[in-house]
């Protein structure tokens, strides 16, 4: 009888279930492919396709070759073997592209600040140049010369920088102008005076900045894109009173006509919006109305996380329990401690939430870290130092760290996109510093378990253009990272609320 290799008889098994219809190729293809599949899906939130090519590429091949053994029947072992390696190039690429996001950084949010304004398009001859050494700072950061990647992603920064001032200069100077002369010639300064009158004064702002300030393109890029916006405004609202005007149309039905839409949004957030007391109150309510959905929605984003997790787990402890009956009953307690800790920390962290004023912080939870966002945690313009009135909030912040001892802290600093990156990124780094000391002075806490770190303007939580979110972007984040062991024993863990100021 002839001796068949392990592999031959696997791929004969293989493909007898499939034409018995046995087991359906389906679902066998989702078992076997569930692990290549999601080192995939974890290398694409990396955006490791472009941060990482050499690495994805292969890990891509693999993967197709893997797909073309199944699609033809062929052993387990070999399928099993592309796969691996698909899992091992996508992980690869993965940590590259995170990697590159650390050192690389400033380099990519100058492509995308030159994206953001068509810069390909205005200025291509610096984009052709630009893209050449983008790639290639990302292929010498991928085969781990460090060096050689920072030094042309320092060139090709340069680069579109020069190609973001073109275009803002083409796309937005240059027909800001042309609409400000528009504006002239229909006579909207006599009935928008004050917008037009706004919109000449951001064109001048933007183009002085542009001027005198090269390496900071996010206060001349807002300031061009506000002047052309009012520009349009000014000439809109001119020809809407001048409407008006022609149909002798009253002060108060345009006022009634512009109350309509704000009573559509009240009435779809259930709001009874009333106008007796003016905009304030019901435009009020809806800004609370839409905070309290915003925390809403981090909690419950969380909550089916933890429930996916906790899927997973059950899965996996109910199929080792049907195999394994002895300690059946130490595997369950296990599993139950597990189950009550997730529902200990989702207590303790809505303790933390209504510990905090809304516009002092806002808490939630990333798995089991716990973050507070120091949304009234202020500093002057340009400076790191802490002031006495943030000395009731940062106290509540010492409360909210008690109530996981032992605890790593990490205080992270964040800046909006106005001033010069390497300015934002120190300027960030200090604050966080400051905190750091803050706490280190007030509490019990060893040098070693609270960090600080400063990451400027790379991490925006709101857009840069509007001044609110501009203000939500210059925050500082406590990041609270239990130890493992520390999130099973949360029930043993007391909060005892705020403490009074000293």
């Amino acid at each position: 009888m002839p001796a068949y290799k392990p592999a031959l008889i696997w791929g004969i098994f293989f493909f007898a279930l499939l034409l018995s219809g046995a087991v359906p190729a389906q679902n066998i293809k989702e078992r076997l492919f569930h692990d290549a599949i999601a080192a995939r899906e974890a290398a694409n939130e990396k955006d490791a396709v472009h941060l990482a090519p050499a690495s994805y590429t292969r890990a891509a091949k693999a993967y197709r070759n893997g797909e073309r053994k199944f699609s033809e029947a062929r052993s387990l072992e070999r399928v099993q073997k592309d796969l691996d390696n698909a899992i091992k190039y996508f992980r690869q690429a993965e940590l590259v592209a995170e990697i590159a996001r650390q050192k690389l950084g400033t380099m990519l949010k100058a492509r995308a600040d030159a994206q953001t304004v068509d810069a390909n398009q205005y200025s291509v001859r610096e984009w052709k140049r630009a893209e050449s050494l983008y790639s290639s700072a990302l292929s010498a950061n991928e085969s781990g010369r460090g060096k050689n990647a920072k030094r042309r992603a320092a060139d090709a920064i340069e680069l579109y920088r020069q190609a973001e001032l073109t275009a803002i200069k083409t796309i937005y100077l240059a027909e800001t102008g042309l609409l400000i002369a528009k504006a002239g010639k229909q006579g909207v300064k006599r009935y928008a005076p004050q917008t037009l009158a706004k919109a000449k004064d951001l064109l001048k702002r933007a183009e002085i900045e542009l001027t005198g300030n090269r390496y900071d393109t996010d206060l001349p890029r807002s300031l061009a894109r506000q002047a052309k916006y009012e520009a349009q405004h000014a000439i809109y609202l001119a020809g809407y009173l001048q409407q008006a005007k022609r149909t002798g149309r009253s002060t108060e039905s345009l006022i009634l006509e512009w109350e309509a839409p704000l009573q559509q949004i009240a009435a779809a957030a259930d709001i009874n919006a009333g106008f007796d007391a003016g905009f304030g109150p019901p435009v009020q309510a809806m800004i609370a109305y839409i905070g309290n959905h915003r925390s809403s929605s981090h909690e419950l984003g969380q909550q089916v996380a933890d429930r996916d997790a906790e899927i997973i787990v059950l899965h996996g402890e109910i199929t080792e329990l049907q195999e394994r009956l002895g300690g059946a009953a130490s595997e369950q307690q296990n599993l139950q401690r597990r189950l009550m800790a997730q529902e200990n920390l989702r207590r303790k962290v809505k303790q933390l939430e209504s510990t905090f004023e809304r516009q002092e912080a806002e808490v939630f939870r990333d798995a089991n870290e716990i973050y507070i966002r120091l949304v009234g945690l202020s500093f002057a313009s340009g400076s790191a130092d802490i002031h006495a009135e943030n000395f009731r909030l940062l106290t509540k912040v010492e409360d909210a760290i008690q109530v996981f001892p032992n605890s790593r802290v990490i205080i992270e600093g964040h800046t909006d996109s106005y001033g010069a990156d390497e300015t934002n990124l120190s300027l960030s780094e200090q604050r966080a510093a400051s905190v750091r000391q803050y706490l280190l002075v007030q509490m019990e806490m060893s040098p070693e378990q609270v960090e600080a770190v400063g990451y400027g303007e790379t991490r925006p939580v709101a857009n840069n253009e509007t001044l609110q979110g501009r203000a939500r972007n210059r925050r500082i984040d406590v990041r609270i990272v239990p130890e493992s062991d520390q999130v099973t024993d949360l029930a043993a863990v007391t909060f005892s609320g705020a403490r009074s100021e000293p």
